[in-house]
């Protein structure tokens, strides 16, 4: 295969960056038109008031906890060789952030509603609601982030025996207590709802954990991968490898653990875990969308596991894309809308299907947090010599 040459490179990333700012345009178009509507435009119902944007709210905010992965790597168990992988984590964490309070805001119609909820500015009912805690954890999580990446980056120059060592550890210990405060905390909205029993559960936080550590790992494979990084040494892969295989065991644990009690019990314990995972025969659609997306999960944990794949690149490329996919389906819709049935009026399903709208706006934010990680990932390469912890 011939290497590409610094020209069909940089029209690469031409072309690159202008389909992101398509993307964008057209998801603009559709955020004006929910500005001038309201949330009607939308698949939104009393019965199913959350859809596809906190779908992908829970799922980016797994993403970003899970940088923290390669932030505790390297100096808690001195892997000095993955010093390189810290910009990039944090780049990963900040993008991811800034697109989960991006679909926060377009879930809210209109973006002044926001205000109600920042501090100083809004009411928050702390320390009471769990929505204030979480609210708080992703703002400081995010401006930890920016404030560690501007340190790293500016501070390229030093010698690691210049450096404030103490706030470089208490930096890395705040960014490894948030990072897992905030997606604990996410799920804790989900779990402190008795009214929904598919998520009222002690295992759901864990859960979130162990699925969040899975998907950043399989994205940071794939990220690592593709982008082909000159300072990313060969190292990291089998480590992220070993953490993928780990975290989907787990995963595949828990839910085994928690599908046991919903599942051994009476329909009328658990009518949403019956409807969702044996619903085939009830005509429920999101039954085979949570199927497949165990299938996923098992089939990328199956390729990590069997001895004569697990070593070949394409097939962790693979397991790493099912596993983000399957967590994505699983995570996403498939826990979000199942749980609320039954509805205050006792229905059973729940019919909702994402409108064009929702598909736009999206994809926009999508293609923006693609951009700012690509800016983000340009501006680290002209680092040289790599980061040192």
């Amino acid at each position: 295969m011939i290497p590409p040459t610094p020209l069909t490179r940089q029209w690469d990333n031409r072309l690159w960056m202008s389909g992101l700012s398509l993307l964008i345009l057209w998801g603009l178009l559709g955020y004006r038109q929910q500005l001038q509507t309201g949330l009607a435009v939308t698949a939104l119902t009393d019965q199913a008031p959350w859809g596809l944007y906190i779908a992908n709210f829970l799922f980016l905010v797994g993403i970003a906890a899970s940088a923290i992965i390669l932030v505790a790597a390297v100096p808690i168990f001195h892997r000095q060789d993955l010093a390189a992988t810290l910009l990039p984590a944090k780049a990963l964490a900040i993008t991811a952030v800034t697109m989960s309070l991006l679909f926060v805001l377009v879930d809210l119609g209109h973006p002044e509603r926001i205000l109600h909820a920042l501090p100083v500015l809004g009411t928050l009912n702390f320390p009471t609601s769990i929505m204030a805690w979480d609210i708080l954890a992703l703002i400081f999580y995010l401006v930890l982030n920016i404030g560690w990446l501007l340190y790293h980056y500016y501070g390229q120059k030093q010698s690691p025996t210049t450096r404030n060592t103490t706030l470089h550890t208490l930096g890395i210990l705040l960014t490894i207590l948030l990072g897992l405060s905030i997606h604990t905390l996410t799920a804790f909205l989900l779990a402190g709802l008795p009214a929904h029993p598919l998520w009222h559960t002690p295992l759901l936080a864990p859960r979130f954990i162990i699925s969040a550590t899975a998907a950043g790992t399989a994205l940071m494979t794939l990220l690592f991968r593709l982008t082909r990084h000159r300072h990313i040494p060969d190292s990291l892969f089998p480590l992220l490898n070993k953490i993928l295989t780990a975290a989907l065991l787990t995963h595949l644990f828990f839910l085994g653990s928690e599908l046991f009690v919903l599942l051994y019990t009476t329909p009328r314990d658990h009518q949403a875990a019956h409807s969702l995972y044996l619903g085939w025969n009830q005509g429920n659609p999101w039954t085979y969308w949570i199927l497949a997306a165990l299938g996923m999960i098992l089939l990328a944990t199956g390729l990590l596991l069997h001895p004569q794949w697990r070593t070949r690149t394409s097939a962790q490329g693979w397991a790493a894309a099912l596993t983000l996919i399957g967590i994505w389906m699983e995570k996403g819709l498939g826990l979000l809308l199942p749980g609320f049935i039954p509805t205050p009026l006792g229905e059973q399903q729940i019919s909702y299907h994402p409108t064009l709208v929702e598909i736009q706006i999206t994809l926009a934010i999508w293609a923006l947090g693609a951009l700012i990680l690509t800016a983000l990932l340009r501006m680290f390469e002209k680092i040289d010599p790599p980061l040192q912890p």
